[in-house]
Parts: structure tokens; sequence; C-alpha cells
């Protein structure tokens, strides 16, 4: 299963971030191979990072590896068939990303759009 995480550089609620990735990982298809890719900017990358970080060891006791990886936009688009779940977040007056359009278009892929 791929997760890619994108967020704006406003978006600061790690408790939504959380919740959003719950909702990830709910999908009754999942894979034991989790990966995440994850988009940026900065915070939206350590919030990835630390969700990683902290589930890694829970997960694995389930049967799942999780793994984080920094990625960038060109590169998604150009895998975006690999892609199961497409997290965007941000604030509610803030306009979606070009790969969440790209997201939304292409069959296979669930969008989750967070805007708190």
């Amino acid at each position: 299963m791929v997760i890619v995480v994108e967020g704006s550089k406003l978006f600061d609620d790690y408790e939504i971030f959380m919740r959003a990735m719950s909702v990830a990982l709910s999908n009754p298809s999942i894979d034991a191979d989790i990966q995440v890719w994850s988009l940026g900017p900065h915070k939206i990358n350590s919030f990835t990072a630390a969700f990683c970080n902290s589930s890694e060891n829970f997960l694995r006791q389930k049967g799942f590896k999780i793994k984080f990886h920094k990625v960038n936009a060109a590169w998604v688009a150009e895998n975006i068939s690999y892609v199961n779940y497409f997290a965007f977040f941000s604030k509610p007056s803030e306009n979606t990303s070009r790969l969440t359009k790209l997201a939304e278009q292409t069959e296979g892929v669930e969008v989750g759009i967070y805007r708190y």
C-alpha cells in the first residue's frame, strides 16, 4: 500500500494529521508493506516521520512493515498509478494542489482532503 501525504505551509494540526493517517490505514485491502511518501513542506514531513516512527513497533506486531520516503512532486506524478491513498492537508481558505487534482482524476486512488 502506498500513501502519499502533502500539505500547505500553514497546516499545523498534528491531531488532525494523526486521524487522517488512521483513516488511510483503515483500508480493508491494506498490504503488509506500507510505504508513506511525503511531499512536504517541512512540517508535513516532520508529522509523517513522527507518525511512521511511533507506529512502527505496533504495526510490526500486526505483521506490517512501514517505510517513510521524502519524494518530489514530479516523481509522484510519474508514479501516481501505484498510489492507494492521497492525503492533502491545508487551512480552509487554501486551494488544493495540482497533484491532489491529478489523484482525484486517477482511478484507484482514494483522496482525503483535510482542511482545518
